[in-house]
Order: C-alpha cells, then structure tokens, then sequence
C-alpha cells in the first residue's frame, strides 16, 4: 500500500438517482389504477406496469453508459491490460 487515498466526490453517484424514475412511476398506483384505455385489449394497469419493466431496463443501460463514462473504468481497464500484457484472469 502506498498510503494514498483516492478522493470520491459524490458527482460520481448523480446518475444512481435516475434509478428513483421507474420506482416512482410504478409506486404511485392511483395514476395508473384504471381500466381504459386499453392497448390491444390490455387495460392500462396491466401495460403501464410493463411498460415500465421496459423502461426500468432503459434507465439501467443510461444509468450504466453515464458512471463508465464518468469513472473512465473502460480506459482504466485497457491501461491496465496494456501494462501486464494479460487479456483477463486464467482460471
């Protein structure tokens, strides 16, 4: 260990509160407790709740795509297979 700390500002974790959309999208049941309209003859109880399953992965992916590109991990990664000239752990 060399002593040295690294410095973790929260700005790193701003995209995680994408994760409260779909949370709050579903939470709230009287926006979406109805019958019409209907979409293929599914009520929209039963489509809004997979729509946002739908959704819910989307945000995962966004959510995903902005922390990589926020903490760099993919450079840190081919930095450090460049260094060791190792393409992965051998099982």
């Amino acid at each position: 260990m060399t002593g040295q700390k690294k410095t973790v500002s929260r700005f790193r974790y701003w995209p995680r509160l994408l994760f409260l959309i779909p949370f709050i999208a579903v939470l709230w049941v009287p926006f979406y407790n109805a019958v019409e309209p209907q979409l293929g003859g599914v009520p929209l109880f039963y489509w809004y709740q997979l729509a946002w399953i739908l959704l819910g992965a989307a945000v995962v992916l966004l959510v995903h795509l902005i922390e990589t590109r926020l903490t760099r991990v993919t450079e840190i990664a081919r930095k450090r297979l460049d260094a060791t000239d190792v393409p992965g752990d051998i099982l």
